[in-house]
């Protein structure tokens, strides 16, 4: 005879929940952030970021190889920027999660990357 207790019922049900909430939570925070300090609104969104990973555009070009180890990218870009990006980010298995523009007079992009996502 199988015997469930309410403890046992309780505990199954809390592990089920995380299982199924753990590809939400591997989402939930962005492990790479893109910005363009040259655009107050790009540094601004920096700035107020408390991703520790961060590359800024007008430093350098974004090394594809830095992405291997990251599944998450977040930026705010100009449109042409978010485009090269996406492009050359999709052979390393990135690929669109969200995109909206947010200015039409700077042409600025809020993006994001992931992988193994839907594009």
């Amino acid at each position: 005879m199988l015997r469930i207790s309410r403890r046992r019922m309780m505990q199954g049900a809390g592990a089920a929940g995380l299982i199924a909430a753990r590809p939400a939570l591997a989402v939930a925070a962005p492990a790479l952030l893109i910005y363009d300090s040259r655009i107050p609104e790009s540094a601004a969104f920096a700035a107020a970021s408390a991703t520790p990973l961060r590359h800024d555009l007008a430093q350098a070009r974004l090394d594809p190889r830095r992405v291997a180890a990251v599944g998450r990218i977040e930026g705010l870009t100009r449109r042409s920027d978010y485009v090269a990006l996406s492009l050359a980010l999709r052979l390393h298995g990135m690929r669109s999660q969200d995109e909206r523009r947010l200015s039409t007079r700077d042409h600025l992009f809020r993006w994001s990357l992931s992988k193994g996502a839907n594009a």
